[in-house]
Order: C-alpha cells, then sequence, then structure tokens
C-alpha cells in the first residue's frame, strides 16, 4: 500500500454538503454530488496537502440513525470504519438548517469521541449573519467551530489551519500526493449487481466499499493503490453502467460519466459478467465501450461458485441443447458456458476468460496475474523486420480482393507507429482500396501471430496517392 497519511474523515448528516467540500479541497470532481440525501454510500480517499502537510480526506456517506435495511447497515459500517481510522474528523452540517435538528444520539456521540473533531458550519454561501449562525451550533458541544462554504470557498482557509493544526504528523506534501509511476491502473466495470464491488473488496482483503443486493449501490467511482508480488496497481471500483433511459435520476447520470472516465483512465479493465444470469444487451453495450476505448481487457465471469457441478448454470433449455457439449467437457465443468460467452462477445476473443467468485476468492488469483503481461504487450514495440516478415506471410494467405468500381488495392508495408494502446500503420496505395474483411483479417492477424493477446490494437490505413 501507499505511505500511510494521517487521514480526516468527513462525516454527518445526509446532504450536509460533505462530498462537495472534499471535491473543494482536493481540487479534483472526485465525489458524485447532488440535492438527494444518500448520494454517497462508499468511502471515497483524496490524497490532498494544506501548507505544505499531506493528509488524506475520507468522505462518508450521512449517517442515519435509524437502521432500516442490510443496505444502510452496510453504509453505516463503512461510516463506522472512517471514523475508527481517522486521526481527524470533521463534522459537517447544514448551516442553513436549525441546531435543533441535529439528533441528540450524533450531538453525545461526538461529544464523546477521544479524537480531534472540528466542526464545520457549511451552506454559508452568502449569509449576512455569518457569525451569528455559527454561534448558534455552540450549543452542539464542539469546541472548534468554523463557519464555511464548500459551494465557493469561502472560510476555507481558517478551517484546514485548524485541521492540519489537529494533525498527528505533519509530511511534505509532493512526496504523497503522486500514484506510483509505475502504478497499472486496473477498472472493474460492467452493468450494475454482477458483483463488481465483492471483488474490489476481495483483491483489497477489506470492506472498502457498500456491498449490496440492491442494484446500482455503487454511485462513485472508488481508487485504491495496492502492491502485490512487487506491482503497483490501482484498482477502480466503478458504478454499474446502466441503461440508457429518458429520465435518470442525477447520481446516476454522474455516475456513469465516472464509470467512463475511469475507463480511458485505466490500461486494462475487468469486464465482470454474471456467470449464473443470461447475457443481456446491456453486457454487450459495456464490452463495446470498453473495446471502442481500445483498452485492455480481462472478462471475468462472477459468481461461478453458484453453477452447477457440470453444466452452465444459465438456462436449462440452453443445457439440453449442448448435452454432447457437457458429455464432451466434463472434465470443464464451465465449458458451456464459456462457449456461451464467447458466442455473444465474438469481438473479444483475444481477451482472456476467468471464472471466478467475489465471495470465496475462487480463480482471482489467477486472473490478476494475467493484469501484467497483457500491460507488457500493450507497451511492446514490434521491430520492422518483423513486420516485413508477417506482412508478406499475411498477403500469401489472404491478399486484399478488389472492390467493384475501385483501383486495384496495392499493400507496401507495415510499421507501428505507437503503443498503449498498439497504433499500426498500413501503408497501401488509397484506403478506399482496402475492404473491412481484409482489414479486420489483420487485425486478428497482428493480435494473434504478434501476440497481443488481452489487448486491442488499432490499424490505421495511409495512402500513398496524393489523390
Amino acid at each position: 500500500m501507499n505511505k500511510h497519511l494521517p487521514i480526516v474523515a468527513l462525516v454527518g448528516l445526509p446532504n450536509a454538503g460533505k462530498s462537495t467540500l472534499l471535491n473543494k479541497i482536493s481540487g479534483r470532481q472526485l465525489a458524485v454530488t447532488s440535492d438527494l440525501p444518500g448520494t454517497t454510500r462508499d468511502r471515497q480517499y483524496a490524497n490532498t496537502a494544506w501548507n505544505g502537510s499531506a493528509f488524506t480526506l475520507a468522505d462518508t456517506a450521512g449517517m442515519s440513525t435509524n437502521t432500516l435495511n442490510d443496505l444502510e447497515q452496510n453504509v453505516n459500517k463503512q461510516i463506522e470504519i472512517a471514523l475508527k481510522e481517522a486521526d481527524v474528523i470533521v463534522w459537517v452540517v447544514d448551516g442553513k438548517e436549525p441546531v435543533g435538528k441535529v439528533p441528540q444520539v450524533l450531538k453525545q456521540r461526538f461529544r464523546k469521541i477521544q479524537k480531534p473533531v472540528v466542526l464545520a458550519v457549511n451552506k454559508l454561501d452568502g449569509s449576512k449573519f455569518w457569525n451569528e449562525k455559527t454561534a448558534e451550533f455552540k450549543a452542539l458541544g464542539i469546541k472548534n467551530i468554523f463557519p464555511v462554504s464548500a459551494l465557493n470557498g469561502r472560510g476555507l482557509g481558517d478551517f484546514l489551519d485548524k485541521v492540519v493544526e489537529s494533525l498527528p504528523t505533519k509530511d511534505e506534501a509532493d512526496e504523497y500526493l503522486q500514484t506510483p509511476a509505475d502504478s497499472i491502473a486496473v477498472s472493474i466495470v460492467g452493468k450494475p449487481n454482477v458483483g463488481k464491488s465483492s471483488i474490489f473488496n476481495k483483491i483489497l482483503d477489506e470492506e472498502r466499499v457498500v456491498v449490496s443486493p440492491v442494484a446500482g449501490t455503487t454511485r462513485t467511482a472508488i481508487d485504491s493503490d495496492i502492491r502485490i508480488d512487487g506491482q503497483n496497481y490501482t484498482f477502480i471500483d466503478t458504478a454499474g453502467l446502466k441503461k440508457k433511459e429518458h429520465r435518470q435520476e442525477q447520481p446516476d447520470v454522474f455516475s456513469g460519466f465516472q464509470t467512463f472516465k475511469s475507463i480511458r483512465r485505466s490500461d486494462i479493465c475487468f469486464f465482470v459478467i454474471d456467470a449464473t444470469q443470461e447475457i443481456t444487451k446491456q453486457d454487450q453495450r459495456v464490452a463495446q465501450e470498453i473495446f471502442a476505448l481500445d483498452r485492455g481487457c480481462i472478462i471475468l465471469a462472477n459468481k461461478c461458485d453458484l453453477l452447477p457441478a457440470v453444466g452452465n448454470g444459465l438456462d436449462r433449455s440452453l443445457q439440453r441443447k449442448n448435452v454432447k457439449s457437457i458429455e464432451k467437457n466434463r472434465d470443464d465443468k464451465y465449458q458451456t458456458t464459456r462457449d456461451y460467452i464467447s458466442h455473444h462477445f465474438p469481438f473479444l476473443w483475444m481477451c482472456p476468460l476467468f471464472f471466478i467468485s467475489g465471495l470465496t476468492g475462487e480463480g482471482l488469483k489467477e486472473a490478476v496475474d494475467s493484469i501484467k503481461p497483457i500491460f507488457e504487450r500493450r507497451h511492446k514495440t514490434i521491430p520492422s523486420e518483423v513486420l516485413t516478415v508477417f506482412l508478406k506471410k499475411a498477403m500469401a494467405i489472404n491478399s486484399p480482393k478488389l472492390l467493384r468500381d475501385q483501383k486495384k488495392p496495392k499493400v507496401f508495408s507495415l510499421r507501428q507507429a505507437d503503443a498503449n494502446p498498439p497504433i499500426f500503420e498500413l501503408l497501401v496505395n488509397h484506403p478506399a482500396t482496402i475492404s473491412q474483411q481484409f482489414r479486420k483479417f489483420l487485425e486478428n492477424s497482428i493480435m494473434r501471430e504478434l501476440d497481443f493477446y488481452g489487448t486491442p490494437i488499432v490499424l490505421r490505413l495511409r495512402g500513398k496517392d496524393k489523390t
């Protein structure tokens, strides 16, 4: 793990502005914010610094005094973890609400905490009664009270001075604010409720994010740095990509944006599907987004612990159709599921497939071990002489055919223009003379023969003719 920094936990009632405060202090749009209470559910961390002192801000969900269901229990557990690991606690309250609305149980709890507590009276954006409003909250019994506006930054200087003063140690900021240069970024993506957060927690070996059978529990992309077998990784748990709807709640829209942003800043994606369910168009849409962004991809068929001992566990009618296949591949209990997945994602043929369980951890080590080899393939360059020999062999197998009303196609050379993702440039007499079939053949041949297993490649056509 990264070097430990002092942790400052932002806690309080729902919709007090904790996530907005985290975004403002860190200078990054990390947490999803909206006017809907309960938008935040997981702990969100951000390394930042003030006056040369570095620390980690931890955003949390709104505290609930009445636990009604499993989801709220899991959310409260995340808050308890944040309170336990924090060095300084920032209690954020809504300055526009009367102090009398603060539950008595919270007053008693924060008074008894044996850690530094700083009270941030938020949402005093343009109040003429700045000091008067603050004075009202002295009734909460917290010594250090600061009026702030997470929206426009008013009052944050004095507030952060006190936070830094309360830290147990002071370290140089620059040492901690950068992700390790050799870290491999891996996004865990998929549609809602396929088990992404369970996988994320299992890899990190801690209850880092809320896990619930309620679809759409995760709303914010959560980063965690970890070192495995000498390699630094940044794993990113993302919100499930939902079907596009005419009207979506604001948090769902922002969550979708964050997920796409996470894919773009990743080297490789763990594409998660539920092995116990039929593949849907939404699964295929997620896969197409990964492929379109030219990211490395590893397919994780999750919940394999729920599959039958033999067969595919998807559908009894599908099993009946594949009786011969099941008998033939009895030594591989996942073979028919493997065939089923391959049929629905033919464009991901170059991507490894692992049957895993986010609950038990089965298969996860093998999946994680496959990340680094794919990362290295994305960065490798092929010598020109190797490409020349390869192109000659490929043309002998399948040369481009003459298209109707076009010039005769001519291929001159192939070179690698870039890496991560691997980009190849094919020099031809005119791009319009090259059919899509030949282009696809050459792309697949490059991935297969030159070993780009696990990552798509980009093939560009460059015309030699001036016309």
